[in-house]
């Protein structure tokens, strides 16, 4: 047992029945899984046209809903279409379709959904991330008066739709049983367009108001042969301002050392490794060493040889990250849930003294 096990967590497989989501996928459901987690995600390539999620807004949150092609290694073929729809008001939602990978931040209140995968050619990613260790989210309901009531659900209070003396799970069956019988309604003709409200209100040009939360990724291309180019990310503020995130989507391709020795006062990280095609995600053949300690002289190091996250808390020294073995190219996310990213690193002088420097984006000049 080391002293740093509970930051290391072996995402686990979940096999599930969503329609239209390949399974399995890889999930990483925040405090059910690291008690000290500020993070709920999930890795899910979705490979038929489907509709899912009515309006509805997080209370506290930020959430970044994220669609990009399903095989890091070809990130840029996107060859999709899909509708989302974003507003302050669930009836006056304005609509935005995407056909290249892009990022959309939902601040906390911000009416978001329904989202409609139209059109799916070739698998596509989709993750909804949400910066807390429990997700939860609040829909809006009418009642028969009209009367607006607000509806509040998250994991660990939802129950089981088809069973009501069980905890919901997110295996996905009643999901799949309402996109079944709604496409055998359609056959026939006798099925209520659910969508058409919505489209109704994307016939109203967009005020632009909420173009400033959708951001298209950007190839990067680079020369370091240790990862795949172009590479793509994330890069907070700089690229969507007010936004509580920063992010790299690296192919490693070569056996190699990455970064350095580091720590982050005030902000933790996640390091990601899986693999590299969300389809196979679970196709993991390399073996990664990572050291991670209080002090930069007193580390332990921990051994990846499965699709991992590892939770580094403010204060805690990580690094190097050595890529030992690689059988096939990995993927490797370092994940920083704030706009801006910074690090201390440590330097020896000859005489022996240590001096400890900031490093970050967006310092003064």
């Amino acid at each position: 047992m080391g002293r740093y096990d509970d930051l290391v967590f072996k995402i686990p497989v979940e096999n599930h029945e969503w329609y239209g989501f390949v399974s399995p996928r890889g999930f990483f459901r925040g405090t059910t899984m690291m008690p000290e987690a500020h993070l709920y995600m999930d890795f899910t390539a979705v490979d038929k046209a489907l509709i899912m999620e009515f309006p509805h807004t997080h209370h506290a949150a930020d959430e970044y809903l994220v669609f990009t092609g399903a095989d890091f290694r070809n990130f840029f073929e996107f060859d999709a279409e899909v509708d989302v729809w974003l507003g302050d008001d669930p009836e006056r939602m304005e609509m935005f379709t995407l056909t290249q990978p892009t990022i959309i931040r939902v601040p906390p209140k911000l009416y978001h959904c329904p989202v409609n995968f139209r059109r799916i050619s070739k698998p596509i990613m989709f993750s909804a991330v949400y910066l807390d260790g429990d997700w939860s989210k609040i829909n809006r309901r009418v009642d028969a008066e009209g009367r607006e009531e607000f509806q509040y659900d998250g994991a660990g209070i939802r129950r089981c739709t088809l069973d009501r003396a069980k905890e919901c799970i997110y295996c996905g069956k009643c999901f799949t049983a309402g996109q079944k019988e709604a496409l055998e309604q359609a056959k026939k003709g006798a099925s209520p367009d659910l969508l058409e409200p919505y489209y109704e209100m994307a016939k109203k040009p967009r005020t632009g108001k909420f173009d400033k939360y959708v951001h298209p990724y950007k190839p990067e291309p680079h020369g370091d042969p240790r990862f795949l180019s172009p590479r793509a990310g994330f890069r907070g503020v700089s690229e969507l301002p007010g936004s509580r995130l920063w992010y790299l989507y690296e192919v490693v391709q070569k056996e190699c050392e990455i970064g350095e020795l580091h720590m982050h006062h005030a902000v933790e990280e996640y390091l990601f490794f899986t693999g590299a095609d969300v389809n196979r995600f679970f196709d993991f053949d390399a073996e990664i060493e990572i050291r991670i300690g209080e002090s930069p002289d007193d580390l332990e190091t921990y051994t990846v040889t499965e699709p991992t996250v590892v939770r580094v808390p403010p204060g805690v020294w990580h690094g190097p990250v050595k890529v030992k073995r690689l059988g096939a190219p990995i993927h490797f996310m370092p994940f920083y849930p704030s706009g801006n990213y910074g690090r201390v690193v440590r330097s020896v002088k000859p005489d022996g003294a240590k001096s400890y420097v900031f490093e970050g984006t967006d310092l003064p000049k």
